[in-house]
């Protein structure tokens, strides 16, 4: 990656390279699979650790407490496991009743893999979890590459290619629920450079490739704090418009539509500077597919 220049952290002189986010490679299917086997380890540990009482807790995502997000998580990884499952998810028959209450696609499905473990314990969600987690994976990695390089309309991702949903998204999914979990819960969420650095490392290639489509005349820094954070520079100036300081999941947080623009700027550990306008914009449309 590129380094840019160094830069000055609002509580302190911080030497941070700046990169620049365009530059990041992408994921690698290889890597992919190697990456989606550490997030299926730390998600089940963080399950595994939560008390009765977590359980029945209210998550980010309105309709689900954790152990129907625990749920959801388990039933996309049992698509994977098992290819009658993943047509049965995806039939119209079986989400003709979610799609007449009006929901997405996407959230038919979801709420299907939800819907399906109504009753399931967390214990037995665990149990199924550490079954059909590895042979998801498994299955992914498997995909020849012909099939990986197809390019089909998916919902929210608009025409991608199938490994950009199969390597990247399924184990950006489970990583923003471990998120969404800890946050519930109280519970730490556990990161690493290597693991979870990487994962918004990508975070930022994506927003990096969707913002200088929208406005290539500016350069955009976002600092992001926390072991899984870095500084990196969207835009071909390499003098910034502006510069957004925060912590790496809160960033996450906004990107994923957890958070607003509104409520991000508020916190306190929150900071921006250059142009009000293009922070505002930038702010706005920090958002990608998770």
């Amino acid at each position: 990656m590129n380094q840019v220049h160094s830069l000055d952290h609002r509580d302190g002189v911080v030497q941070s390279t700046i990169q620049d986010a365009a530059q990041i490679p992408a994921l690698s299917h290889v890597e992919a699979a190697s990456m989606a086997s550490a997030e299926l380890k730390r998600f089940i540990t963080l399950v595994k650790g939560l008390s009765v009482e977590d359980w029945s807790k209210p998550t980010a995502c309105p309709l689900w407490n954790v152990r129907q997000m625990v749920a959801h998580v388990t039933g996309a990884a049992a698509g994977y496991a098992h290819w009658a499952e993943l047509k049965r998810q995806y039939s119209p028959w079986a989400q003709r009743p979610y799609r007449r209450a009006g929901l997405s696609l996407l959230d038919a499905i979801n709420q299907i893999q939800v819907d399906d473990r109504a009753h399931v314990s967390p214990a037995d969600l665990i149990t199924e979890l550490h079954t059909v987690g590895p042979r998801a994976i498994a299955t992914r990695r498997r995909l020849p590459a012909i099939l990986r390089a197809l390019r089909l309309p998916m919902p929210l991702l608009g025409i991608a290619r199938i490994d950009y949903l199969t390597d990247l998204i399924y184990t950006r999914d489970m990583w923003m629920h471990r998120l969404d979990i800890c946050r519930a819960t109280g519970s730490e969420m556990v990161q690493s450079a290597d693991h979870d650095g990487r994962i918004v490392a990508l975070v930022l290639r994506d927003l990096a490739r969707k913002l200088m489509r929208k406005r290539s005349d500016t350069s955009i820094v976002y600092a992001l704090s926390g072991p899984a954070g870095g500084a990196w520079r969207i835009g071909r100036n390499t003098i910034p418009s502006a510069t957004i300081c925060m912590p790496a999941l809160d960033f996450n947080l906004l990107a994923a539509g957890r958070r607003t623009a509104t409520e991000v700027r508020a916190q306190n550990d929150t900071a921006v500077n250059g142009d009000p306008t293009v922070v505002t914009w930038a702010l706005d449309n920090t958002s990608v597919p998770y």
